[in-house]
C-alpha cells in the first residue's frame, strides 16, 4: 500500500442546492472552510459527508419541492505556515 502524501494548507468547500417547486428554481449556498494537512482522498470524503448533510437539510425545509440537487466544489491552497489552529 502507497503512502500518499498531506499537503498543508487551506480548503474551502462549496456546496449549492438547486431546489426546484413547479417552474420555480431556487439555489441555496454555503461555504465551509477549513486548514490543516489533507490529501485528495481525504477532502473528497468530506466534501461527500457536507454534501449529503446539506441535501437532507434542503429536503426537510422543502417539503414540496419537485426536485433538489446538490453539489459539493473544493478549491485548495497550499500554504507554508498555518497560523491558529495549524502546525
Amino acid at each position: 500500500m502507497s503512502k500518499t502524501a498531506l499537503t498543508t494548507g487551506v480548503a474551502v468547500i462549496t456546496l449549492t442546492a438547486k431546489v426546484y417547486e413547479g417552474r420555480v428554481i431556487t439555489t441555496y449556498g454555503t461555504r465551509i472552510g477549513l486548514c490543516g494537512k489533507f490529501n485528495k482522498q481525504i477532502l473528497s470524503e468530506i466534501a461527500k459527508h457536507f454534501k449529503e448533510m446539506y441535501e437532507k437539510q434542503n429536503r426537510a425545509e422543502h417539503k414540496n419541492a419537485d426536485k433538489i440537487t446538490c453539489r459539493a466544489m473544493i478549491k485548495t491552497m497550499e500554504c507554508d505556515v498555518l497560523l491558529n489552529g495549524g502546525e
